[in-house]
C-alpha cells in the first residue's frame, strides 16, 4: 500500500522574500557516492504557500548530471519495490544508444536493487514518481547513486528525512555538497514517521529570527549541539581481513562487498599497500548492531571466496557518533562484548 502525503510550506510574518530549499537527505548520505538533490528551492512571503506531493512508492531512474552546474535530469526510470532487483542496460543498437531497465524482478533480500550492465559507469537516481500511469506523471529523484560501477549493485530504497533550509546558494534539482552540514535546517522530520497526510509548515520571524513551525520542528537553533537520535545515529563496523596473497585481495573483497551491500551496508576498503590485508568499514543499516554486522560479514566470506582461498578475520571494531556540529564529529568506540556490541541503544559514556 502506497502512502501519500502533502507538504505545504506556508509565510508567516517574514517581513520581505525568504529562499528556502527543501531537500531529503537520508542518514546514509555521504555526499560522495549517495549525493542528495535540491528537491525544491523557492522564494515564500508574507501569507504565501507552496504545496507538493510525496509518496513512499520507490522510483529508480538514470540519472542524467550536467557537469558545468550540478544539475539532475532524470532518464529513464521505473518503478521498484522493496524486495525487488532490475537490470539497468544500454542498447548499443540505437543511435543515440539508449539506456533502459529491465521489469523488476522478486529477489532474495530486502532493498530495491539496480544492478548496473551497462559496460561503464553510471549514475542512478532513487525517488518517487507521481501520478503514477497519469497524464502528469512524473519522476521526482531525490538522491543520486554517483559513478555506480558496472556489474555493481545500487540500492534506492532511502529514509525519507525532508530538510528545509532558509538561504542555500542552490538550484533547483542541483546537487548538493556536505557543506549544508554547517548550515542549520529550520525544520527536519522523517515523513515516514509523521502521521496523517499532511505535512504542514509555516515559516515566520520571531524577534527577528528565522523559526519554521512543524511536525517533529527542531525549533531555534541550539547553543551546542545535542546528540542524534538514536535511530538516525550513524554506526560503522571495521574488520581487518587477511588473505593468503596480495594477488587476491582485490577479487576476494569485491565479493565480499558486494554480498553485503546487498543487505543495505556501506563499505570503504583501505589495503596495506602492497600487503595481502586491509580495513574493511562497514557503515551499518538502520537498527544493525556490530554484532549482526559481523556475521554477516563471516557469511559473506564463506559465500565469496576466491578460486585461490578466502579471507580471515585479524581483528574487529565498532564505533558510533555521538554528535555533530559545524562539519565537526565525534564518534566513540564499541568495545567487543559491551551492551553497544550487541544492540543499538541510546548513547551511554560507561557503556561503551
Amino acid at each position: 500500500m502506497t502512502h501519500s502525503k502533502t507538504i505545504t510550506i506556508e509565510g508567516g510574518a517574514l517581513g520581505g522574500p525568504c529562499d528556502l530549499t527543501l531537500a531529503f537527505v537520508p542518514p546514509n548520505a555521504d555526499f560522495n557516492s549517495i549525493t542528495p538533490i535540491a528537491w525544491k528551492v523557492f522564494t515564500l512571503n508574507d501569507n504565501g504557500s507552496f504545496s507538493w506531493s510525496w509518496n513512499d512508492a520507490l522510483a529508480a531512474s538514470r540519472a542524467v548530471i550536467d557537469t558545468n552546474t550540478g544539475l539532475v535530469a532524470a532518464d529513464q526510470y521505473t518503478p521498484i519495490s522493496r524486495g525487488q532487483t532490475t537490470d539497468l542496460l544500454l542498447d548499443r543498437s540505437k543511435r543515440p544508444p539508449e539506456h533502459y531497465f529491465t521489469t523488476p524482478v522478486t529477489y532474495q533480500h530486502q532493498q530495491a536493487r539496480v544492478m548496473n550492465r551497462t559496460g561503464g559507469y553510471v549514475d542512478v537516481g532513487a525517488g518517487f514518481i507521481t501520478d503514477l500511469d497519469g497524464p502528469n506523471e512524473e519522476m521526482n529523484p531525490v538522491i543520486v547513486l554517483r559513478r555506480l560501477a558496472d556489474q555493481s549493485p545500487g540500492f534506492v530504497n532511502y529514509t525519507p528525512v525532508l530538510k528545509l533550509w532558509a538561504s542555500l546558494d542552490y538550484e533547483e534539482s542541483q546537487l548538493l555538497d556536505g557543506s549544508i552540514h554547517n548550515v542549520q535546517p529550520l525544520w527536519e522530520g522523517t515523513l515516514s514517521q509523521i502521521t496523517g497526510p499532511l505535512v504542514n509548515i509555516t515559516v515566520k520571524r520571531v524577534d527577528g529570527m528565522l523559526v519554521a513551525d512543524g511536525p517533529l520542528s527542531l525549533g531555534p537553533v541550539p547553543a551546542s549541539s545535542p546528540f542524534p537520535p538514536a535511530h538516525n545515529r550513524p554506526y560503522t563496523y571495521t574488520v581487518e581481513l587477511v588473505f593468503d596473497n596480495p594477488s587476491i585481495v582485490v577479487e576476494g573483497v569485491t565479493g565480499i562487498v558486494n554480498e553485503l551491500m546487498s543487505l543495505g551496508y556501506q563499505a570503504k576498503f583501505t589495503q596495506k599497500g602492497h600487503d595481502p590485508e586491509g580495513a574493511l568499514e562497514l557503515t551499518l543499516p538502520p537498527i544493525v548492531s556490530c554484532y549482526k554486522a559481523e556475521l554477516d560479514t563471516i557469511a559473506a566470506i564463506e559465500a565469496k571466496p576466491t578460486p585461490y582461498g578466502k579471507a580471515y578475520i585479524r581483528s574487529h571494531s565498532g564505533a558510533m557518533l555521538v554528535a555533530a556540529h559545524n562539519g565537526f564529529q565525534r564518534w566513540v568506540d564499541i568495545s567487543p562484548g559491551s551492551l553497544g556490541w550487541f544492540n543499538t541503544l541510546p548513547f551511554h559514556e560507561d557503556k561503551y
